[in-house]
């Protein structure tokens, strides 16, 4: 199903694209590292304060960053497709990718459970003031779920096979 899934892609409009035009590829590695910062900033900022850092700041108003981690995530989605879709077989035997897409899924489980559990009280939280314990954990999590996205993607061109 997943091979399936990615030889459709190779011979979509979208491989084609990645494929023919030459500056596409790395225009796209620019604008990943770009999503990335956007994501993983907004992400570990909220993250460290609720760990503790900086406790002169309120926790709520940092919630407002989640915006620029959904465009983040949004602008690394697509070209990380994009980059999938040049060669997905190259990619997906690479055990660094598969690791790093296991990555994301649990880093948005994270997510969904802080944005249910924590982030409908994140406002009641000011300045000096502590998070639950179980704020503190997913933060932790999530810090460390990113962490590990970041240094997997880095991976797959240096722990593969050698064709990307």
């Amino acid at each position: 199903m997943i091979v399936d899934l990615l030889r459709w892609l190779e011979g979509s409009w979208y491989g084609q694209v990645m494929r023919d035009v030459p500056w596409l590829f790395p225009t796209f590695e620019g604008l990943h590292f770009v999503g990335m910062a956007l994501l993983f900033g907004s992400i570990a900022l909220i993250d460290l304060r609720v760990l503790g850092l900086a406790k002169g700041l309120p926790i709520g108003p940092l919630h407002r960053l989640l915006p620029l981690a959904f465009g983040g995530f949004a602008l690394n989605v697509i070209t990380g497709i994009g980059f999938v879709a040049s060669d997905p077989m190259s990619y997906w035997v690479v055990p660094a990718f598969r690791f790093k897409m296991l990555l994301i899924i649990l880093a948005g489980l994270n997510a969904i459970w802080f944005w249910i559990s924590v982030l409908p009280k994140v406002e009641d939280w000011g300045a000096g003031e502590d998070a639950s314990p179980l704020a503190k954990k997913i933060s932790m999590a999530s810090l460390l779920l990113w962490v590990g996205v970041i240094t997997a993607g880095r991976f797959i061109a240096f722990a593969g096979t050698g064709t990307l």
